[in-house]
């Protein structure tokens, strides 16, 4: 049996779970911010455990489950076709307000994500032409950034870095403008799955910035107690 990379790490009980999660809930974030709902993408998402775990500790992801889940093949065609619908119409409102930081927030911030993906060495291959600071593209360097640090091969003043990064990109750029885009897309839909996916989206961000922050504090505890040993043995 495969070893999962949570199990070779030390997390703390609180944030155990969170961390088996979280790669899931960005998936699933990008999947839908990122792409015209396919039917192969909705029944995938509807029968898969994925979706389960977006539903753990947030009302946005339950919302998904209550819409998409236990739903016949005929329900899910015409859920794909409603939300088709709905995906283009939304895009198509956006054309002047595009799912992106710099629509939200101060001038030069393409050139500041643009930097932040390269002091880590992550560049994306952009199917669609997308922006540095287009919501699916952040939400893609969140994940790049998880799977790096499940990796663990960076020891642990690599893994402490790759957590503050991540905390700093929320802080600095995503919760810096994703809340004011849910507000408006909730405002603009009555489509039970975006409506679900933009509340899921700044439900989670949220309690991502707080679990990475518990996280990083109990490591940094439990280094300086074992740096503290080893000095009080020499």
């Amino acid at each position: 049996m495969a070893i999962s990379p949570v199990q070779t790490l030390e997390v703390p009980d609180v944030c155990h779970r969170w961390l088996e999660n979280r790669g899931t809930v960005y998936e699933l974030l990008i999947d839908f911010m990122g792409n015209s709902p396919s039917l192969s993408m909705i029944a995938e998402w509807s029968r898969g455990s994925g979706i389960g775990k977006a539903a753990e500790g947030t009302q946005g992801g339950a919302d998904l489950v209550n819409y998409l889940c236990g739903r016949s093949p005929e329900e899910l065609v015409k859920i794909c076709e409603y939300e088709g619908v709905e995906y283009r119409r939304l895009l198509e409102r956006n054309k002047q307000r595009p799912l992106s930081e710099s629509q939200y927030t101060k001038s030069g911030c393409v050139r500041d994500v643009a930097e932040c993906y390269e002091t880590v060495g992550v560049a994306f291959n952009k199917l669609h032409g997308e922006a540095d600071d287009h919501l699916a593209i952040e939400l893609e360097f969140m994940t790049v950034l998880h799977d790096r640090m499940l990796n663990n091969c960076y020891g642990e003043d690599g893994l402490l870095k790759l957590m503050a990064a991540q905390e700093q990109f929320l802080e600095e750029h995503l919760l810096a403008w994703v809340p004011s885009l849910c507000e408006d897309m909730k405002a603009s839909t009555d489509s039970p799955l975006y409506r679900g996916l933009f509340r899921l989206l700044e439900e989670f961000l949220v309690q991502d910035l707080r679990m990475l922050r518990v996280w990083r504090q109990s490591r940094e505890a439990e280094l300086y107690i074992n740096q503290a040993d080893k000095m009080e043995r020499m």
